[in-house]
C-alpha cells in the first residue's frame, strides 16, 4: 500500500470523521465533565442524563454556531493528527516488511558464499548435535559470536546451517522451547543477548527466517554497537572480536587498545 505524503482523500477522510467525532463524542464528553464539576458543588444539580438532554440540542441553535464550529475544528485537528499517524505507521510497517523480505531472500546466497569475517554458521542454538540433547552451554557460544560481530563491523550469524553451508533446520532447537515456533526462537536469541551481553544491545540485532531445502534457517543480523560488548564469563568479562572467519578473545591490553581505536 503506497501512500503519498499528501494523498488528500486519505487525510480528508480522517479530517471529516474527526469533525463528526468532535461534535458527537468530544462535545458530550466535555458536557459530562461540566456536569461532574457542577454536581460536586450543587445538591440540586440534575442527573447526568437530564443535564445532557437539556444541553446537547443547544448546539443546533444558530446562536450556538460558534460552539459547533469549535468542536468541529477540534475534532478535525484530532482526525488529522490520527490520520497522519496512521499513514506514517502504515508506511513504516510496509517498509519494514519489505526490508525483512529482502533480507530473507539473501539467506540462500549467503549460505552459498560460506563463512567469512562477516558470516558465520552454527548448527544449532542450544541443541547438542553430537550428544543429541539440549546443551545450554551452546547459548554462550552464540553470545560469544554475536559479541565478536558487535565489536567489529557487524555481520550475519546463520543458525541451522552446518560448516559446509548445508541447511540442517531448526526443529531440534524449536523442540526445546515452551512454544515451538519461530517467534519463540527469535525471543530466545534476544534473551541470550540480554543475559550475556546486556539488554541495551538487543536493538542491534534482529532475526529473519527462510525455508531452504525444506528446512527452516535463521539469520541473526548483527549491527556494530556504540559501546564495547563484554561477555559475562565465570564472574569476569571477556572481550571478543571477529577476526577473519572466526571469533577471537583479546587479552586486557589488546582489548583496551582495540576499544580505544574502535570507539574513540
Amino acid at each position: 500500500m503506497a501512500l503519498s505524503p499528501f494523498k488528500l482523500p486519505f487525510i480528508a477522510t480522517y479530517i471529516l470523521v474527526g469533525a463528526v467525532v468532535g461534535v458527537l463524542v468530544i462535545h458530550p464528553l466535555n458536557l459530562v465533565v461540566v456536569w461532574w464539576e457542577l454536581s460536586r458543588f450543587s445538591e440540586t444539580a440534575p442527573n447526568v442524563l437530564e443535564f445532557l438532554s437539556a444541553r446537547l440540542w443547544l448546539i443546533l441553535l444558530p446562536r450556538h454556531l460558534d460552539v459547533a464550529i469549535a468542536y468541529t475544528f477540534v475534532g478535525a485537528i484530532v482526525g488529522l493528527a490520527f490520520g497522519v499517524f496512521t499513514r506514517n505507521y502504515l508506511r513504516t510497517t510496509e517498509a519494514y516488511k519489505s526490508l525483512r523480505d529482502e533480507q530473507t531472500t539473501q539467506i540462500p546466497a549467503i549460505m552459498n558464499q560460506g563463512e567469512n569475517e562477516r558470516v558465520e554458521f552454527k548448527s544449532s542454538l542450544r541443541w547438542d548435535m553430537k550428544e543429541d540433547r539440549i546443551n545450554r552451554g551452546l547459548e554462550k557460544v552464540i553470545a560469544k559470536t554475536i559479541a565478536g560481530f558487535f565489536n567489529a563491523e557487524g555481520g550475519y550469524l546463520l543458525v541451522g546451517v552446518d560448516d559446509d553451508g548445508k541447511a540442517l533446520g531448526l526443529d531440534k532447537d524449536l523442540s526445546t522451547l515452551k512454544s515451538p515456533d519461530l517467534d519463540a526462537f527469535e525471543r530466545t536469541v534476544n534473551d541470550i543477548v540480554s543475559k550475556y551481553l546486556g539488554g541495551d544491545l538487543c536493538p542491534y540485532i534482529h532475526t529473519v527466517f527462510a525455508r531452504v531445502d525444506s528446512s527452516d534457517v535463521a539469520m541473526i543480523i548483527i549491527r556494530p554497537t556504540p559501546r564495547a560488548a563484554y561477555l559475562d564469563e565465570n564472574r569476569s568479562s571477556a572481550f571478543y572480536v571477529r577476526s577473519g572467519n572466526s571469533t577471537r578473545q583479546l587479552d586486557v591490553r589488546e582489548a583496551l587498545s582495540y576499544a580505544k581505536s574502535r570507539w574513540n
